[in-house]
């Protein structure tokens, strides 16, 4: 498989990927190049609740009042630096991109920036965003190795799936729109007569 053969976008684990860091994963693909590949678990488990991920930064002091934007819940990205703060936000029509972002596809943009952190802190910038903890990384053809292997589905990044509903469903709302059905469609559970 080509390196380039794959763009930023969905990567939707294999129904049975084997892999209990990634098993029933949607992976935000942000960057992929000859150097490696850098994504976000979309529908990881819960960290904390945002404002304790922003209070934990120092960025804020801890009667200072947070945005009603900070009230929901900071996922894990992955299990690479487990430490690290990412901003996952829908991008608004015309507004200006928050410092450092990565953008994928037309409507979804990542950064780990701490003046992007500020700028939402502030009360300014995208209201629809989450907060990730960690990402998912891959080494020089890694990914490609998996991809060839079945591991991965690639599709396109749609911010409407993922910004939409709860994210205990995106694996199997992601899927439906890549494919036209839902994963369990296709693995078996008894022999074929």
């Amino acid at each position: 498989m080509s390196i380039h053969a794959i763009e930023p976008g969905f990567l939707l684990a294999a129904p049975r990927l084997g892999d209990p860091n990634f098993q029933g994963a949607v992976v935000l693909l942000g960057v992929h190049d000859d150097e490696g590949s850098l994504g976000w678990t979309l529908n990881g488990p819960l960290v904390d609740e945002a404002a304790t991920i922003v209070r934990a930064t120092s960025l804020v002091s801890a009667g200072d009042t947070l945005p009603d934007t900070f009230n929901h819940p900071a996922l894990r990205g992955g299990p690479v630096s487990p430490a690290s703060v990412w901003i996952l936000y829908q991008r608004e029509r015309g507004a200006p991109v928050l410092p450092g972002s990565i953008s994928v596809g037309e409507e979804i943009s990542v950064t780990g920036s701490v003046e992007a952190l500020r700028t939402l802190i502030a009360g300014r910038g995208p209201q629809t965003f989450r907060l990730i903890v960690g990402y998912a990384g891959w080494g020089p053809g890694q990914l490609a190795s998996e991809l060839s292997r079945g591991a991965w589905l690639p599709g396109a990044a749609d911010a409407t799936i993922l910004f939409g509903e709860d994210t205990t469903t995106l694996w199997a709302r992601a899927y439906k729109k890549a494919i036209g059905n839902i994963p369990q469609a296709f693995v078996a559970t008894r022999g074929i007569a």
